[in-house]
């Protein structure tokens, strides 16, 4: 099954407020929430349903709004939150939920498992098309339910009104990191007519730390504070998110003091932080993220190892990390980043080294009467000019010539999964802190195209590799797992590993108290203050 991963920088906060368990739904204490943050995003979310959504814009909103089973606090540990406690069958192929008592949707429906197995069956609903079917494709019975042939998928069913039981077709160790999804957050059942006919997704409620309370169309989104949450209650009071398509207007508007916050890029990180006033309310955030140069390994000039492996020994990484982003990233010595399971430091053969990239070239045929030429296709923004300009350089030194195509997203995305492409600059965001989701995705062949193996890479080795590792119950032996599958596949040099980038935020001088995450859609602010 092929995967789709969010696609667009967000640049709003995301706040996952917990607080104590109330027994009814009422607004209880609402003087103890204090302040108004100022936040941003950089356009409409389009879509508010989590199963249909595809932007982390939209995911920004929705984890505000919603709440999953299970979540990632701001140190990546996965922990409960619709559900207190889990079980997962010694075989790995069924997990137990007990769900939390006493919680509430908005609107006062209390939560049960009904609404449990609405909401994840709902994914796998033809009708609804969803584009993330794929995170609960080892569900058992997923497949009949995906083609129509059965209206309930077979294996998530509800034990009591507070347990839920998901049984798998075969054991998958991350299955509980996939649970923590926008897509897998928890709908009100009782909402069903309404869900149906989208209407609800206008303005939608669920059991989370915020209530929309008002929304504009390309102008503003305002969310109150839910006093009858059933975790530690935030302390805000509101967040006024803004839509802000320009960069240079956000910029304004945060000097301007109209946000609390400002998502810094390479192109304006260095004026921010060359004045005292600003530096010192800097964050680099190390993120889930690997940076490259995809080449179409189906097609000449890379169906040649001794062509990929060649290039990646021409970039000088650290030269570029350093004249973009002032060391606020770290050299890839694979897909997978640091601190996920299966990360290795060290080398993976494929380090700086111009004299045997060179050699490797001259023989694949190459040489100065005969350059190798390329088209790079790559998104048509500041940041990504500055990159491929200076990959353009570094490699025009070694007798390699780069052609640069620049195109929308939409055009870029689109080239790329047909296979038009022969090289592109560009990055995955994990979806979860797991090895697998840096491995599955974007090196089996089953996700060749649309899915995330742009490169359109194939090795049945690999694949079973793959496919074998994820069974493994164990957490390390299946960090080790992962960690010979990485080595493995730089071995075939499908990318130009570049690189793992931070991301940057300034706040305003209102703003305290703030724990950033790695996870694009779980950027946690569980202390967060904001002086009125």
């Amino acid at each position: 099954m092929k995967r789709i991963l969010f696609s667009t920088a967000f640049v709003c906060v995301m706040v996952m407020a917990a607080n104590l368990l109330l027994s009814t739904p009422a607004e209880t204490n609402p003087s103890s929430f204090r302040g108004v943050f100022s936040g941003y995003l950089s356009s409409e979310p389009s879509n508010l349903d989590p199963a249909r959504g595809v932007d982390v814009n939209e995911a920004s909103i929705q984890a505000k709004v919603f709440d999953g089973l299970v979540r990632y606090d701001e140190k990546m540990r996965l922990v409960g939150n619709l559900a207190e406690s889990w079980t997962v069958s010694p075989d790995g192929k069924e997990l137990v939920f007990k769900l939390k008592p006493n919680v509430f949707f908005h609107d006062g429906q209390a939560l049960t498992s009904s609404d449990v197995v609405f909401s994840l069956d709902r994914i796998l609903d033809p009708t609804v098309g969803s584009p993330r079917t794929w995170v609960l494709e080892k569900v058992e019975g997923a497949t009949e339910r995906m083609r129509g042939e059965s209206d309930r998928v077979a294996g998530i069913t509800a034990v009591d009104d507070y347990t839920v039981s998901i049984k798998l077709s075969a054991p998958f160790a991350p299955f509980l990191c996939l649970l923590s999804m926008p897509a897998c957050y928890i709908l009100p059942s009782g909402s069903a007519s309404a869900i149906s006919d989208r209407s609800f997704f206008e303005k939608p409620f669920g059991t989370g730390p915020f209530k929309i309370t008002e929304r504009v169309r390309d102008s503003h989104i305002r969310l109150a504070a839910n006093a009858a949450y059933h975790g530690t209650r935030a302390r805000l009071a509101r967040m006024d998110i803004r839509i802000i398509p320009e960069n240079m207007k956000a910029e304004m508007e945060f000097e301007s003091g109209n946000l609390d916050m400002l998502q810094l890029y390479p192109a304006n990180y260095e004026r921010f932080k060359s004045d005292p006033d600003f530096a010192a309310r800097i964050t680099d955030v190390p993120s889930l993220n690997v940076f490259y140069i995809g080449f179409n390994n189906q097609t000449a000039p890379f169906d040649d190892v001794r062509v990929r492996r060649a290039l990646n020994m021409l970039v000088d990484r650290e030269k570029i990390i350093k004249a973009v982003y002032q060391g606020r990233a770290v050299s890839a010595n694979g897909s997978i980043p640091p601190g996920i399971s299966g990360y290795t430091e060290g080398s993976n053969g494929l380090e700086y080294n111009p004299e045997e990239g060179r050699r490797l070239l001259k023989e694949a045929g190459y040489s100065k009467d005969r350059p190798l030429t390329f088209d790079l296709y790559q998104r048509s923004s500041q940041s990504a000019f500055e990159i491929t300009r200076l990959l353009q350089g570094e490699l025009k030194k070694h007798g390699v010539v780069i052609n640069l195509k620049p195109m929308e997203w939409s055009a870029l995305k689109d080239a790329v999964s047909k296979g038009e492409a022969p090289a592109f600059y560009m990055s995955w965001f994990g979806d979860y802190p797991d090895g697998e989701n840096f491995l599955f995705p974007v090196f089996h062949s089953s996700n060749w195209g649309s899915g995330g193996n742009r490169a359109r890479f194939k090795n049945e080795e690999i694949d079973r590799m793959i496919e074998d590792s994820v069974k493994i119950q164990d957490a390390d032996r299946r960090s080790e797992a992962y960690s010979r599958i990485n080595r493995k596949i730089a071995e075939h040099a499908p990318w130009i590993y570049l690189w793992h980038a931070s991301e940057s935020y300034l706040t305003s001088k209102k703003v305290s108290n703030m724990d950033f995450s790695p996870m694009f859609f779980c950027d946690n602010a569980l202390t967060l203050t904001v002086k009125e």
